[in-house]
């Protein structure tokens, strides 16, 4: 079905959410040719056979081939837990928390569950969540404490009062707010996802605190 415009009303439900989904998706034709093209490229081999399919695909759906929207852009971000320890096995391993395979919902309890890759013994919830706000809470922290740097000459700024370098650059954050903004919202849709309201209500905190609510 062609057309660059969207799938219409609704069409945000024919994709799935996850932890890591940060894209407002609406064309599901788009995002189809965008996905299987991206992985045909892959192969360096096929990379003129592939330019030409996503050409022809391109213009059968309505969407010009350089168009923002015709760019292809990971859906998922990713946040990886490192040295996540099994309290039975005490097998340590790096956990993302947006797309490990280990993953299932427990029915019972409404919750999303992380199993061991060993021993298959479900990780310590409450201990994730824990850790996830100490990780929130650092990466706020180290938001606000961080060194200024000239857009000009790259320095950190020295002095407290200065407004502008010495070489007459002004000075800006080494971390933009955008990609802090970013991080909290990631980090939001994993305690929305994974039903963990403390690290919800911190990392609400922040936003609110910051007028970054969404």
């Amino acid at each position: 079905r062609g057309g660059g415009g969207g799938g219409g009303e609704g069409s945000n439900n024919l994709f799935p959410v996850l932890p890591g989904s940060h894209l407002k998706l609406i064309n599901p034709a788009l995002e189809f040719v965008k996905y299987v093209c991206k992985v045909l490229s892959l192969d360096s081999n096929t990379r003129h056979q592939v330019a030409k399919l996503r050409r022809d695909l391109m213009k059968l759906i309505g969407v010009r081939e350089f168009s923002v929207e015709a760019i292809f852009v990971n859906p998922c971000q990713g946040f990886v837990l490192p040295e996540v320890i099994c309290e039975y096995c005490n097998s340590c391993q790096d956990l993302d928390l947006c797309r490990d395979p280990c993953v299932s919902y427990d029915e019972s309890t409404g919750r999303t569950v992380w199993f061991c890759p060993h021993c298959n013994t479900s990780y310590n919830r409450d201990l994730i969540e824990q850790t996830l706000i100490d990780v929130v809470q650092r990466r706020s922290l180290s938001f606000v404490l961080q060194d200024l740097i000239c857009t000009k000459c790259r320095g950190v700024k020295e002095l407290n009062m200065s407004e502008y370098c010495s070489c007459a650059g002004s000075f800006a954050n080494t971390l933009a707010v955008e990609t802090l903004k970013e991080q909290m919202l990631v980090f939001r849709n994993i305690a929305r996802h994974c039903s963990m309201p403390i690290l919800e209500e911190t990392v609400n905190w922040i936003l609110t605190v910051n007028h970054w609510t969404t």
